[in-house]
């Protein structure tokens, strides 16, 4: 009987019928986890956002070293936070859905589109932390081509960030 009204409290949940704080054993754990997670996703937003700008900024310099000083320095110090968000959201995310003892078969598609954008993301930021460790360390041609993929792959970051929230709040509305 216990296990029947646990998988209907899930199904609900699923459907958008039950709030998911009333399926957590502790109420105050679960909302630290949350503000933990939310901070990580401002973290990891707000970087790509950023580093838009930035791109966009560096575009506008006529000489290729001050375009790569721009982005190789504030760039650099910046993307560390956005990486320490993305780790902060993976792991708080994994808590979440621990303590709230959700059955990972009974999540709906939205949530599964979330996270194909999460690995989008990591993708992305690995993809782009290559391109920097290239332009930093390479002198000429070879690191201003890593600069210029940088900057042409800047506008991904913003988008993934936005399609990731879009797919949460579908996921748990």
């Amino acid at each position: 009987m216990q296990r029947e009204r646990k998988y209907d409290q899930t199904v609900r949940l699923m459907r958008g019928f039950y709030p998911l704080h009333k399926l957590c054993h502790n109420s105050h754990m679960y909302d630290f986890i949350l503000i933990l997670h939310f901070l990580g996703l401002a973290m990891g937003a707000g970087t790509s956002f950023y580093m838009l700008g930035l791109a966009l900024h560096a575009r506008r310099q006529k000489d290729p070293d001050d375009a790569k000083k721009i982005i190789l320095g504030a760039g650099a110090a910046v993307s560390g936070v956005g990486l320490f968000g993305l780790i902060l959201l993976l792991a708080s995310g994994y808590f979440l859905l621990m303590q709230s003892g959700i059955d990972i078969k009974t999540l709906n598609w939205a949530f599964w589109m979330k996270m194909a954008m999460v690995a989008a993301i990591l993708f992305y930021t690995i993809t782009m932390k290559i391109f920097a460790i290239k332009a930093k360390r390479r002198e000429g041609e070879e690191g201003i081509a890593a600069m210029k993929k940088m900057k042409r792959f800047a506008p991904i970051g913003p988008f993934l960030a936005f399609l990731v929230i879009s797919f949460a709040v579908l996921a748990f509305r």
